[in-house]
């Protein structure tokens, strides 16, 4: 007698079981994505910052309050002038604890935040003054009913770097017309001019 072989999905299903997926029970590697700030001292410029799911599970926190959280720190010598807006959602709320650096954000992830997908948000930074060595701080922030820890807790932050242009140079000005000597210029190619013509004139008549 020949046995045929059955998937083991097909046979998990005939007998009433659910097959989960290979990363059941995994949790997903949340990465701080971070983007160097560059312009001019008093210029307002926008940064791209946020996070990434690099999987393999799916995104975490328990339901209806998201799939986690991030904090956004600007770097010393800058100012995050406005909370980005994403459509009708407001992500992200200044940080109101004592302990907080100055003008720190916290930012929600949305639900939908499956493994390979990234959230970001262009937030407008004005650089106030030029710090050296100067560095901001997007960082991944612990998730409510997560107890299992990250599996790369590595990339869970990654720094905000300021690089201060100098300025346009000015253009150079236009030269100077001298009207005196343009009108000398010119007299003098009207007689040479007329000499020419008088030459010219004067060798037909010989």
């Amino acid at each position: 007698m020949r046995w045929a072989m059955v998937p083991v999905a097909t046979l998990a299903a005939g007998l009433g079981l659910c097959a989960g997926p290979a990363y059941a029970g995994a949790r997903a590697d949340y990465q701080a994505i971070a983007h160097t700030i560059v312009g001019r001292v008093g210029e307002t410029v926008e940064v791209e910052l946020g996070v990434r799911n690099g999987g393999p599970g799916p995104a975490g926190g328990r339901p209806g309050h998201g799939a986690g959280t991030y904090e956004v720190t600007p770097p010393p010598g800058t100012t995050i002038v406005a909370a980005p807006h994403s459509g009708v959602r407001q992500p992200c709320v200044a940080k109101a604890s004592p302990s907080a650096e100055p003008g720190s954000y916290v930012c929600s992830i949305g639900e939908d935040f499956s493994a390979g997908e990234r959230e970001t948000l262009g937030f407008q930074v004005r650089i106030d003054r030029k710090v050296d060595g100067a560095e901001g701080l997007v960082r991944v922030l612990d998730r409510d009913g997560e107890p299992s820890p990250d599996p790369d807790p590595g990339n869970d932050s990654a720094p905000i770097r300021v690089e201060v242009v100098d300025r346009a140079p000015e253009p150079p000005p236009a030269p100077a017309t001298n009207s005196t000597l343009l009108l000398a210029t010119t007299s003098g190619t009207a007689v040479s001019a007329g000499a020419i013509a008088l030459g010219v004139t004067r060798r037909r008549q010989r």
